[in-house]
């Protein structure tokens, strides 16, 4: 017999009519327990949040907002954190409104957005004060325990822009990953080397004019999986990078993706920082557009017109193509002193890296 919503009333009404009463206030018992539940959850997350940002002042952070309000009844628990900012030796934020959020019955993985202007303030060397403020369209991520109590955070960007002394950068798409390494990446127990994983993807990045490289102004995409290997020290910049130099710290590079211009390239390696502050590493990259980038770098005077010949020459023998078809290159790369070259043929000369160089010198 088919079950129709007219027979379940006429069974309800047939009923003795303590069941009927029992039947219509179970549900209502129901609701009434999930809101008393609800805005139970809401009033904890609301403390916790509080007693998070008191317990800042401990790190030497000072954290100030407006109102702080909760909603999001009946599915999500939101707290609303009206102009929130932060200050700490050496530097300061404010952001616009910040919304946490989470399922009421599951706070381990804490929803954020901050959509709007983030001003950021630091003191660089010398005392001198450094302004910036990042601008998105769509600001939002998410954070949670990971394995073994690593974190997890992602972060997501959509129409942003960075506006700095030199000018401003501007970001079509972003995408931050920061994951717990996988099985097959865990620390054995000889090997108990800090690790932490980040993953980045960029679309549509465009640099300021004065900051364009020869190969344009567009970086159209920038892919890079890394692994930060090594104890990161604390302290005022640079002495934490320095720690972690002198540690034997790895900045592992899983996998590298970069279309700039003509230049297409993949590639993995590792790069560290030498005794002089300066990045150095070696990789291994597949490149192609190889011969229109050379040129390009001549043409702006990066590369002397010898040099080019030569790489181009160089380059050519060792591609592999169709005759009349695209080149592609497989080649080592190395960076030292300073000096980036494509297997024993030196490149060019990058200009000297201040932020790592060691106080005083």
């Amino acid at each position: 017999m088919a079950f129709t919503p007219r027979r379940s009333l006429d069974r309800l009404r047939a009923a003795p009519p303590l069941a009927r009463r029992v039947a219509v206030a179970l549900p209502l018992v129901a609701i009434l327990g999930y809101a008393v539940f609800w805005f139970t959850v809401a009033g904890v997350a609301e403390q916790q949040v509080r007693a998070w940002i008191a317990a800042q002042a401990a790190h030497g952070v000072t954290i100030t907002h407006g109102a702080l309000v909760t909603g999001g009844f009946p599915f999500r628990v939101d707290v609303r954190i009206a102009a929130p900012a932060a200050a700490w030796p050496g530097g300061s934020w404010r952001g616009p409104e910040l919304m946490l959020s989470a399922a009421p019955w599951d706070w381990r993985r804490l929803n954020w957005r901050a959509d709007g202007v983030h001003d950021v303030t630091w003191t660089g060397k010398g005392g001198k004060v450094h302004q910036a403020a990042l601008t998105a369209r769509h600001l939002e991520g998410w954070g949670e325990a990971g394995r073994g109590g690593l974190p997890r955070v992602e972060a997501w960007l959509t129409d942003g822009s960075l506006a700095l002394a030199g000018g401003t950068v501007t970001a079509r798409g972003l995408l931050v990953h920061i994951l717990p390494p996988s099985p097959d990446d865990a620390v054995v127990p000889s090997d108990d080397t800090p690790r932490l994983p980040i993953s980045l993807d960029a679309k549509g990045v465009t640099l300021p004019p004065d900051q364009a490289t020869a190969l344009g102004d567009t970086v159209d995409r920038l892919a890079l999986e890394t692994s930060l290997n090594g104890p990161i020290g604390k302290g005022p910049w640079p002495a934490p990078a320095l720690a972690w130099r002198d540690a034997g710290g790895v900045l592992e590079i899983k996998q590298l993706g970069i279309v700039h211009g003509p230049l297409n390239l993949t590639g993995e390696g590792t790069l560290a920082i030498d005794p002089a502050g300066q990045p150095e590493g070696a990789f291994t990259a597949r490149v192609t557009g190889f011969a229109e980038t050379v040129e390009a770098l001549r043409k702006a005077g990066i590369v002397d017109k010898r040099a080019a010949d030569t790489v181009q020459v160089i380059l050519g023998l060792l591609s592999k193509g169709p005759v009349g078809g695209p080149r592609t290159l497989d080649i080592p790369m190395t960076l030292q002193d300073r000096t980036l070259s494509l297997g024993a043929v030196p490149l060019l000369r990058l200009k000297p890296v201040d932020w790592f160089t060691p106080s005083g010198s």
